[in-house]
């Protein structure tokens, strides 16, 4: 009994530390997305340390995010694959990782209007002063925007 949970619950660990991974990935794909410049090029070959900055801030953002997906309030009623009169362990999981996966998509979008917006705001040009200009103070700008916007909806969440 006591084994049989200890390994329940392991894989339950196994199962959200890999979909924690993934959604780092993702998030990373996005960052590459909504970023005008080459940040590998920029972190590694140029030693950019703006670039280092803002993409730090985004990670520490999106772990924020994941966080609050993960821990967050589940409404297991609007899955129909659960049965209400005794619901596998598995199911529930099921629908936690669907909510996982809806809020950290809901979080990448709301991170990259937050970097729009920024842009947007800014009356400098934002992509100039980190890649060209190397202005780790914009990138410390950038890299709180996206913490900054994670934390809100961590509060959301949660």
């Amino acid at each position: 009994m006591v084994i049989s949970h200890f390994i329940n619950v392991s894989i339950e660990i196994l199962i959200y530390f890999l979909v924690s991974i993934l959604c780092l990935f993702i998030g990373r794909k996005v960052l590459d997305w909504i970023t005008p410049y080459d940040l590998n090029n920029q972190t590694s070959i140029e030693k950019n340390l703006a670039a280092g900055i803002t993409e730090a801030g985004f990670y520490i953002a999106m772990a924020i995010i994941v966080h609050a997906s993960v821990s967050g309030v589940v409404d297991y009623d609007m899955f129909s694959f659960i049965d209400s009169e005794d619901p596998s362990r598995y199911s529930l999981l099921g629908a936690e990782l669907i909510t996982t996966a809806i809020y950290l998509l809901l979080g990448l979008i709301c991170l990259s209007l937050g970097r729009r917006s920024l842009d947007w705001v800014t009356p400098f040009d934002l992509n100039k002063e980190i890649e060209t200009e190397r202005n780790v103070g914009v990138g410390a700008i950038e890299a709180s925007i996206y913490i900054s916007i994670a934390i809100i909806i961590h509060g959301i969440i949660v």
